[in-house]
């Protein structure tokens, strides 16, 4: 008997369906109809006991889906559907005050049940004038989408938080509040049904420009409305993902992985022979130079988080994907303003000094240092009011409670602004050999608090930031040519002038033509674009010079002063070239028919007589 009746009700539908509006039937009645259609498939869907009736059910309501969203897509207003009166309401609210102060829950849990069915029903009845406004005013798909998963999200938490009690006993109220609640459940399923439509299918509602087709959206909505996809879709609603998402995310993970390499090679190759026409200024090479790695990486970072974005744009976790991608892009976008003002002042300098004006280096090092703040800071308070931080709350607490912090705190403030004062400065990091006051070591570790050195005889030493911060370091890693080799080489007071002389330049001539010594006439590459107005030498840490000459007139010798460097600052490697130098001065002293002068006493005895 039962089958016989959900055959005749399903028989019914279809036939209201199936058949246009009678002469003198407006379209916004045959919107009721829809709507009261999928009413009764849902009250149906709610007590079917067994998937043979559920697969006969599903197709039926997807097809009232699709007539109420091609009527909703034709027609300015709709009529109202089971609207409640104002004066039904207004009862129900004084009934819910009223048992709430007497402690009658299964009372009151009745009239607020009902309650959220009238408000579902206002609900729906909004979003469906929603909808239509939409198809007539061009709305983007994304726009429909996203408003839609919001209003999705607020009615699944509405039916959350309506359960019935566990321990009812057999009465009237609880009878009627099974009652409210079952109405309840197929109004919200009713609502939702129609959301998820939308969202899955945006295009059966939204009237789209020809350049709206490239939204993200937009693409899976194309994907999703062919009949064998939604087929696909309707096995995959449990997991909230669809063909659609998934197919457009594996294209733009293979355009990335794959496609994105050949790119940037051909627009890289591209640009540098506009370069090296002569079409473009040396600003231009500088700046392009300077931001093409931050560049690169913002457009595949942009490539994943749209792949990804495809693939969960249904589920819950959008809100924790777009929360990681916008602090990722924070990142990103300061790395890319911190090249550009690099690039900026680089160029600005280049062209004062071309100009021959006198420039005050540490000013232009401290407004650099004062851009990428404000860029920190800017980036920061965007960062603080995405995550529903108010900026003013923060700074009306930095009061006098702030103040008697701070003074509590006084030492372990004094040690971060310490490291911070390092980590800004740049005085050394992890890896480099350094010495401060009697500790000499490797950095083995800086933290906010404290620096750890590893010495030389396996100790580990931990100093905090605020003594390294008002103390001499000694960084022995930051040189990139240079280790000084000094000696004095004595020679005995018996020499000859002349071959003392050719000694000396023999010398020279053989450091200036040694392999391993730096030499002065040398022109040492610039490894990295900087735009300090110090001497490179300096700031790389570059030594070349190379002195030979007689030096002094000692007790016993004539001492040649020999200055010069190593082209390597590598301990090892230093300790061999210099081993060189010193037999190489060997073998010139030999063949200048001179000797290495060493301690000697004559003893000269005078005849008296």
């Amino acid at each position: 008997m039962k089958v016989l009746i959900l055959s005749f009700l399903l028989l019914l539908s279809a036939a209201v369906l199936s058949e246009p509006p009678a002469q003198g039937v407006s379209t916004g009645q045959s919107i009721t109809t829809s709507v009261a259609s999928l009413k009764n498939l849902n009250t149906l869907l709610v007590s079917a006991k067994n998937d043979s009736e559920i697969g006969i059910l599903l197709p039926q309501k997807a097809d009232v889906l699709e007539t109420l969203f091609a009527l909703l897509r034709s027609e300015m207003k709709v009529l109202s559907v089971e609207a409640a009166d104002t004066k039904v309401l207004s009862l129900l609210k004084s009934r819910v005050k009223l048992n709430t102060e007497k402690g009658n829950v299964l009372a009151a849990s009745r009239d607020k049940t009902k309650l959220a069915e009238y408000r579902v029903n206002a609900l729906m009845m909004d979003y469906l004038h929603y909808l239509m406004d939409a198809s007539q005013s061009y709305l983007s798909i994304d726009t429909i989408v996203d408003d839609s998963q919001a209003l999705l999200l607020s009615s699944e938490a509405l039916e959350k938080s309506l359960v019935l009690p566990d321990d009812m006993s057999e009465t009237s109220i609880s009878t009627q509040l099974k009652d409210n609640y079952h109405a309840f459940i197929v109004a919200s399923h009713r609502y939702q049904d129609i959301l998820k439509y939308a969202i899955n299918d945006p295009r059966k509602i939204a009237s789209v420009h020809w350049f709206q087709e490239f939204s993200l959206l937009s693409s899976i909505s194309y994907i999703n409305h062919f009949e064998i996809v939604r087929a696909i879709n309707y096995r995959l609603a449990p997991a909230n993902i669809d063909v659609g998402g998934v197919v457009l995310s594996f294209i733009i993970y293979f355009i990335v992985y794959f496609l994105s390499p050949f790119i940037f090679r051909y627009f890289n190759r591209l640009i540098e022979s506009y370069m090296t026409g002569g079409n473009a200024d040396e600003s231009h090479e500088v700046l392009y130079y300077g931001i093409r790695q931050p560049a690169k990486v913002l457009l595949v970072f942009f490539g994943i988080y749209l792949g990804t974005y495809a693939l969960f744009y249904k589920t819950d976790y959008r809100a924790l994907l777009e929360s990681g991608a916008f602090i990722v892009f924070s990142i990103i976008f300061i790395w890319l303003f911190f090249k550009i003002i690099d690039s900026f002042v680089l160029v600005q300098i280049q062209k004062l000094a071309a100009s021959n004006i006198d420039l005050r280096k540490e000013l232009f090092n401290l407004g650099v240092q004062a851009a990428k703040g404000l860029v920190i800071i800017f980036f920061l308070a965007m960062g603080l009011n995405h995550f529903g931080i108010s900026l003013t709350a923060i700074m009306s607490t930095l009061g006098v409670g702030g103040l008697a912090f701070a003074l509590a705190a006084k030492d372990t403030l004094s040690n971060l602004f310490g490291g911070v004062t390092i980590l800004i400065d740049n005085v050394f990091k992890m890896g480099d050999w350094i010495k401060v006051g009697e500790q000499e070591g490797t950095v083995a570790d800086i933290g906010l608090r404290s620096t750890t050195i590893r010495t030389f005889d396996n100790a580990l030493i931990t100093i905090p930031n605020s003594v390294i911060s008002v103390s001499s370091v000694k960084n022995w890693n930051r040189r990139a040519v240079g280790r000084r080799i000094k000696l004095n080489v004595g020679v005995t007071y018996e020499c000859d002038i002349q071959d003392l002389r050719q000694c000396v330049e023999d010398i020279r001539l053989m450091l200036r033509r040694h392999a391993d010594i730096a030499n002065p006439d040398h022109q040492h590459s610039r490894k990295t674009r900087n735009y300090r107005l110090s001497s490179k030498e300096d700031t790389q840490g570059i030594k070349s010079t190379q002195l030979v000459f007689v030096d002094k007139y000692s007790d016993y010798s004539i001492d040649i002063m020999v200055y010069c460097f190593s082209r390597t600052v590598d301990w090892e490697e230093w300790l061999s070239v210099k081993e060189d130098v010193l037999f190489n001065i060997a073998d010139i002293v030999k063949n200048n028919r001179l000797e290495f002068a060493y301690p000697t006493e004559l003893r000269i005895n005078r005849n008296e007589g």
